[in-house]
């Protein structure tokens, strides 16, 4: 048997340059069954007579090595979808076996880049395949002319090579965890284009199946497929591998690069006549340019074109473990495509570090400018704003990362405010309904704009601006606690230390007391280092103070509870000597707070209001003397349980008098029915989000139209990005 070439018009195919070598030693089969009950798919031959009109020379739309294809439209039974008819011919390459191969992998495939099986017929001697019409063709087509070929941009072409890609990876790997499809004969033929040019993987009459779930899916099969497309180590060895169709795949790269079918020969320069691969061996990696279309030579980026010209040569690659997985494959095309768009360019500004200038985030404003000048704040769809939170998300995987942490909340909590400045929501609170689920990696409608709005200028917000200001929101909210949390380990790590400690130093011989003290003392000061480091690294990288404050009015928070806490919890804690012990630390802590910023500590000082007032209570000299009201006065933040817990947890000496200890346990009694008088505890809740209209608040006085790329670096991707629009 002869394999085929296309089961499509002939006018799309390239000549007849099928092979088939060796000898296939296995039983002939399509390796699996779909489990799908094909008489649900029978179409009746007069169906398929009424929709082709007999099959006449008016609907006849090419040939294959199937055979003839005709189009036809189905009657309202099935949707009175526009066909595709495939008939087998008598002198056709190919058979009943490729009737029922492609009839068992067709079924099952349901995928936007593999073309659509609508049902098929075997009745008397006719075996026809029917399939969704793509209107546009073949993408051979497109690259057998000229003119064709010109037409189609350099991003459109992107787009098509990352459709069919994405077919590809679909067989390879989206079938489920047991089953694998190699196409076997991948080229431009086999790629069809709909109305809106979305690529589309079809004819899979020499496909095999087999399993995934092996390291190596290997058939050891006779050679089938379309000569220049076809992988040489499969040619030269008989083992069929997914490793093959990416070969196929490269092939059908530097087709679309070249906009050369790869049977054809040219001249180029000095050099010729030849055909596209062996061009391609020879010049690549220095001189490949040469072989770029002329019709959009002018119009690729120099990134787009190394990062394609260079996945597609690892296609190629004779050595197997070179290759790619098609899953590589499409995210190296898709960057191709960003920086063909331009925000590839834009995406720079976030995974590199561009500082500041004057104190506000070089990055979160040339983001925002360049949404604003390519209005994909008012698209309806665009997958850049998914990309940009994707790369946020990515960017702080790290959590333990404390100095890239803070860059990322100064950017990401300007670029929030940006977008909420500029966004027109007419009063509305809540959000729109969502249009239809759509592919998040849709079309980015480039508007070209004579000039940059202005940074201030309000847009119409729509669904997706309003989804992306929503996960930029918990972007900022989970990098703020990741901050907080990172500084509150590092803190309570020496909180423990602190607390701990006293009690070995109260049972320490007295020769030791002093090197005790001070290595308890030292822990205080550990802790003043971590906060002054904190500080340090929020003001370097221009943190908003109000998210500075929130941070240090949660830390202080959490140290107040632990430090109170274990007073209430450990009489060793409650003691005139740890007393005098926690004095002297709390005191490091208000030295620290005088001496910060007040913008950033301001009320700080203020949650260490417990403790304190635990402090005073068990410094107090001659507490027997001390009335109810003193004592009251002198603790008024701490509840009658509180107080009541530390006179029976007080050790050092006698604690108060009988009357003040009768007063407190009739005043429990009087409130037996609030349950927080039973507690004495109290609880860290950190889960108290700082409100975003504080932020807002924080940064709108702030003057960001003056924001200028200062470095060199953001200087030369804001002339990408605007270069490209």
């Amino acid at each position: 048997m002869v394999s085929h070439n296309s089961f499509f018009p002939a006018q799309y195919r390239s000549p007849d340059t099928t092979i088939s070598i060796h000898h296939d030693h296995q039983n002939p089969n399509t390796m699996f069954s779909s489990g799908v009950n094909l008489e649900s798919y029978l179409i009746p031959l007069e169906e398929i007579n009424r929709a082709t009109e007999n099959f006449s020379q008016q609907r006849f739309i090419g040939s294959g090595g199937f055979g003839a294809v005709y189009k036809g439209q189905l009657s309202e039974r099935w949707q009175n979808r526009i066909a595709a008819v495939k008939r087998l011919g008598q002198n056709s390459y190919q058979g009943e076996r490729e009737f029922r191969n492609e009839l068992e992998m067709t079924v099952r495939l349901q995928n936007e880049n593999i073309i659509s099986f609508i049902g098929y017929c075997d009745e008397g001697s006719e075996m026809i395949i029917v399939n969704e019409y793509a209107i546009n063709g073949s993408l051979d087509h497109y690259l057998g002319d000229p003119n064709k070929i010109g037409s189609i941009t350099w991003t459109q072409r992107l787009r098509i090579c990352i459709g069919a890609a994405r077919g590809l990876n679909y067989l390879h790997s989206g079938l489920g965890e047991h089953d694998r499809v190699i196409h076997r004969d991948i080229k431009s033929a086999n790629i069809l284009l709909d109305g809106k040019f979305v690529a589309k993987i079809c004819d899979f009459g020499l496909s095999k199946s087999g399993p995934r779930n092996q390291p190596n899916t290997e058939f050891y099969t006779k050679v089938a497929g379309t000569q220049f497309y076809l992988d040489p180590t499969y040619l030269e060895s008989g083992i069929l591998r997914k490793e093959s169709d990416l070969y196929s795949f490269g092939v059908v790269l530097y087709e679309m690069l070249s906009g050369m079918p790869v049977y054809s020969k040219r001249t180029i320069e000095y050099d010729g006549p030849e055909n596209l691969m062996n061009f391609v061996r020879r010049y690549y990696p220095d001189k490949l340019d040469k072989l770029i279309d002329p019709s959009i030579k002018d119009e690729i980026d120099a990134r787009s074109f190394y990062i394609f010209k260079e996945i597609a040569n690892q296609c190629i690659s004779y050595n197997l473990k070179e290759r790619p997985t098609m899953e590589t494959v499409i995210q190296r095309i898709e960057k191709a495509l960003d920086y063909q768009d331009g925000v590839g360019y834009l995406f720079d500004c976030l995974t590199q570090n561009m500082g500041f200038s004057d104190g506000k985030p070089i990055a979160a404003f040339t983001v925002y400018k360049c949404l604003l000048h390519w209005k994909c704040l008012e698209a309806e769809r665009t997958p850049v704003l998914c990309r940009l939170i994707h790369i946020i998300n990515s960017a702080i995987e790290d959590r333990d990362n404390n100095h890239q942490m803070p860059y990322w909340l100064s950017n990401a909590s300007v670029l929030l405010f940006l977008i909420k400045k500029g966004l027109k929501l007419d009063g509305a609170s809540s959000f729109p309904k969502p249009p239809p689920q759509t592919s998040s990696l849709g079309s980015l409608t480039m508007a070209k704009a004579k000039a940059a709005p202005m940074v201030g200028q309000h847009t119409e917000a729509k669904y997706p601006v309003l989804i992306f200001k929503l996960q930029l929101a918990t972007c900022v909210e989970k990098i703020y606690g990741i901050i907080r949390d990172n500084l509150k380990r590092e803190v309570g790590l020496l909180l423990d230390l602190c607390i701990a400690e006293p009690k070995i130093f109260n049972r320490a011989p007295t020769p030791t007391q002093s090197i005790a003290k001070e290595s308890c003392f030292r822990h205080w000061l550990g802790m003043i280092d971590h906060l002054n480091t904190f500080l340090n690294t929020m003001e370097d990288n221009f943190v908003p103070p109000i998210l500075v404050l929130k941070i240090c009015i949660q830390v202080f928070t959490y140290i107040n509870v632990k430090l109170f806490n274990s007073v209430l919890e450990d009489r060793e804690c409650c003691s005139f000597s740890n007393g005098k012990y926690l004095e002297g630390g709390v005191a490091e802590l208000e030295i620290w707070c005088l001496e910060a910023k007040e913008e950033y500590t301001g009320l700080a000082w203020d949650k260490l209001k417990h403790i304190r007032q635990a402090i005073m209570f068990l410094v107090k000299e001659k507490k027997k003397k001390i009335s109810y009201s003193i004592f009251q006065n002198l603790c008024p933040n701490l509840s009658i349980t509180q107080l009541k817990r530390i006179c029976q947890m007080y050790w050092d000496d006698k604690s108060v008098t009988g009357y003040v200890s009768a007063n407190m346990k009739k005043e429990m009694a009087q409130d037996s029915n609030n349950a927080r008088s039973t507690l004495f505890q109290l609880r860290d809740d950190c889960g108290i989000p700082f409100f975003f209209d504080d932020l807002f608040t924080s940064l709108q006085g702030k003057d960001f139209s003056s924001v200028k790329p200062t470095m060199e670096l953001a200087s030369s991707i804001w002339t990408g990005v605007l270069a490209l629009s």
